[in-house]
């Protein structure tokens, strides 16, 4: 099965039995949904970077580190500062 541009393989085991396992996306045939959140995705990091305020160059720092750790998937890049930030690191 796909889904955007990625093929959805069999869901990973959880551990806990209560905890629905989320399916593992790899990369598959193109779509518009993922397209367009990515697009999105690419978007919000544009914005993010282009400020100019020097109280948030410590965050910029850290977008860029994500978006290095995940090249050419801005979703998860973005996914991961947004955690990061969550979980105050």
């Amino acid at each position: 099965m796909t889904i955007g541009e990625l093929a959805v393989s069999e869901p990973l085991e959880s551990q806990d039995p209560l905890v629905e396992p989320e399916p593992v996306l790899v990369p598959g045939d193109g779509s518009d949904s993922l397209a367009g959140l990515r697009q999105q995705a690419q978007d919000i990091i544009d914005e993010v970077l282009s400020g100019t305020e020097p109280s948030g160059e410590h965050l910029r720092a850290k977008l860029r580190s994500s978006i290095a750790r995940h090249p050419g998937f801005p979703e998860l890049a973005l996914l991961e500062h947004l955690m990061n930030r969550a979980s105050g690191n």
